[in-house]
């Protein structure tokens, strides 16, 4: 930081009011798009450091935001963390990072924490058992957006993929190949993702006119460890020539299962997992996969967000967006 740099030597140097080189820091859509740019590029090489705390005293606002996900070593939520950071940065926010782990205590923690903080807004994949929390939040103006999973009762934003919808595609894929006895590891039922990806695996057997048999249907929790323990349950009581995981860290766990058993995917079993890490592509054979567009799940559920957050005030008598999209069903030589 050069000391000797102030607002008034960088208008200066732009060939511009003071006014205007604060209209290029804090509303930078009211400047011209190359008088910011000039602005912004003496900022830059002149390492002149911007006083947030003044800007955020003077705009009434904290330009960060909170991402609360539910697992950290999931694949899936580093890439729309990425997307949401894109968005962020492009509109000059900081993302604060949290991971749940999945537990309702530590996101409490975690969203009293961000209020704390007085975020400008909260993008959160809810455990859906902080009810009261999820509302206070959003009734005291800060804007949520619900993704991956959405919370019934609460009236916020949310961007979601089609879980049905992919898991049935899926399931009747396996069908039609031939695959007749599929071993479901679904989610936990109470949580939207595992109920809706249930449905799917149920609505395929009924299109196609196959019975389903609930003993080949164990509830996970999303956890490697009950991937494993699912696996070894269907496996070594039921003759199944498939295995459908409801997504990655359970899929992990269920093919560690299945190599100490020695068996061979396609030729002695077929293996399809909801999620489409990069580890996928890399195991021998592959797996086939339902994809999800986990980047645009970011910055769209960014991009929500900072709708609100415009918006200021009167975000709250505006309807809430829901944005669904679709998944991909990958086929690799798993299946």
């Amino acid at each position: 930081m050069n000391p000797k740099i102030n607002i008034t030597e960088i208008a200066k140097q732009a060939g511009v009011s003071i006014a205007t080189v604060s209209r290029a820091i804090n509303d930078p859509a009211l400047v011209k798009t190359e008088t910011r740019e000039r602005i912004l590029d003496i900022i830059k090489s002149t390492n002149y450091k911007i006083n947030y705390v003044a800007k955020n005293l003077r705009t009434n606002k904290s330009y960060s935001i909170g991402l609360i996900y539910t697992s950290v070593l999931m694949v899936f939520y580093h890439v729309i963390s990425k997307g949401v950071e894109d968005i962020a940065i492009k509109n000059s926010y900081n993302v604060f990072f949290c991971n749940s782990g999945d537990d309702p205590v530590k996101e409490n923690d975690y969203l009293s924490l961000l209020y704390e903080k007085r975020v400008d807004g909260i993008i959160i994949s809810p455990t859906g058992k902080n009810d009261d929390i999820y509302k206070n939040i959003i009734s005291s103006g800060i804007p949520v957006c619900f993704f991956d999973r959405n919370v019934r009762g609460v009236t916020a934003d949310g961007v979601f993929v089609d879980n049905r919808k992919g898991s049935r595609q899926a399931v009747e894929y396996l069908l039609k190949k031939g695959y007749q006895k599929i071993g479901f590891i679904s989610g936990p039922k109470r949580i939207m993702t595992g109920n809706e990806r249930l449905k799917g695996y149920m609505e395929a057997h009924e299109a196609l006119g196959v019975g389903v048999n609930k003993k080949l249907i164990q509830e996970g929790d999303y956890q490697y460890e009950s991937g494993y323990r699912c696996a070894k349950e269907l496996l070594d009581n039921n003759k199944i020539d498939a295995l459908y995981i409801a997504n990655e860290p359970m899929a992990a766990g269920a093919l560690q299962l299945v190599n100490e058993k020695g068996l061979r995917f396609p030729k002695d079993i077929g293996f399809l997992m909801w999620d489409d890490p990069y580890w996928a592509t890399l195991v021998r054979p592959n797996i086939s996969t339902i994809a999800q567009p986990c980047y645009t799940i970011g910055t769209t559920a960014a991009e929500l967000l900072f709708k609100k957050i415009d918006k200021g005030d009167s975000y709250m008598d505006k309807d809430s967006i829901t944005i669904t999209l679709n998944t991909s069903l990958v086929i690799r030589d798993s299946t």
